[in-house]
């Protein structure tokens, strides 16, 4: 019986197509076969720098998968399409019994594309598996390159709630890659109006069809006094511009990652820094994507095959016009 296969990576820019060992599937265990994976930006520093892993890693965690082998106790049909959250916690911890899943100190040698295997493969083992938590059985007709935004947008669901606008309200946001796009998708689904603030013109276009309005940096914005400001873009000089165009007290929510220093506003301006997702957002990031309240599979504009992996994970030319690019691995 051959094994299935996976992009392992040994080193910075080095990856390779290779075969993959999958322990058995016990009763609380399912093997998936992977349909696609989307290609984030954890992954490209990753690929480039050796940032968050070890060698011998498969990465890959925005996925979209149907069940292969379920175990028995599952009470999963082969074939069934799922949601697959890919964030996991231990469960024991004073973060977990609180609820706080997405701050328990385990979470990243348990996470798939981490410390557990990621979704770059044609297969995908997952052990202790609860059904509706970990993996979300949906509708057959739910597009799989619509489904592998369940993960990011769970991200931006969380933030957009750290912000707390209430419905009607208008919010800036800054950056509009894949982070940017998604936190634009949670704030309209929330009936929020979205202005973004872009650099690049093929991003804005793309915010543009969300339902956004847009600009590029020190151009006109629209509203004068936004409510919130949700920062994707992880650029300092982004926050400082936008301060202005704030409310007195309108709360600034930080998504984006960089290692420079944001300043801190002054006035009454709540900051607050916006990491990852618990359940109920997953949960309720599935719901949107499967109700179609959130299509986004139009934004999956590169799809690569298993074995060109390097160029999935290369960084993206401007030239190239990249918004979300995706592995698929039995393409």
């Amino acid at each position: 019986m051959s094994h299935p296969l996976g992009a392992v990576l040994h080193a910075p820019r080095d990856v390779r197509t290779e075969p993959l060992e999958q322990p058995p599937v016990g009763p609380t265990d399912v093997l998936l076969d992977v349909e696609a994976c989307g290609v984030c930006g954890s992954d490209l520093a990753s690929y480039a720098h050796g940032h968050y892993v070890e060698p011998g890693q498969v990465m890959g965690h925005e996925l979209s998968a149907t069940v292969a082998v379920a175990g028995a106790a599952l009470g999963l049909e082969p074939g069934t399409r799922v949601a697959v959250r890919p964030m996991r916690s231990c469960g024991e911890c004073a973060y977990c019994h609180d609820g706080d899943t997405h701050l328990c100190g385990s979470t990243a040698g348990r996470s798939l594309g981490y410390g557990a295997q990621g979704a770059f493969a044609e297969q995908l083992h997952l052990p202790d598996v609860v059904v509706g938590r970990d993996v979300v059985p949906v509708p057959a007709a739910t597009d799989p390159f619509d489904l592998l935004w369940a993960e990011p947008l769970a991200v931006a669901l969380h933030a957009v709630g750290l912000a707390a606008v209430n419905a009607g309200g208008h919010v800036l946001v800054t950056g509009a890659g894949a982070v940017g796009l998604t936190v634009t998708a949670a704030a309209l689904a929330r009936d929020l109006t979205v202005h973004v603030v872009e650099p690049v013109e093929h991003r804005r276009d793309a915010a543009a069809r969300l339902g956004a309005t847009t600009s590029a940096p020190g151009e006109p914005t629209g509203a004068a006094s936004y409510d919130a400001l949700l920062d994707a873009s992880g650029v300092p000089a982004a926050v400082t511009a936008a301060l202005p165009l704030l409310a007195p007290a309108a709360p600034v929510v930080l998504v984006g990652l960089n290692d420079a220093a944001v300043p801190w506003p002054v006035g009454a301006h709540r900051v607050t820094g916006s990491f990852g997702y618990v359940d109920t957002d997953f949960a309720a990031a599935v719901d949107l994507i499967v109700s179609r309240r959130v299509s986004l599979a139009e934004l999956v504009t590169h799809r690569y095959p298993l074995d060109q992996a390097d160029r999935a994970l290369d960084a993206p030319r401007p030239e190239d016009h990249v918004v979300k690019a995706a592995i698929v691995p039995r393409a």
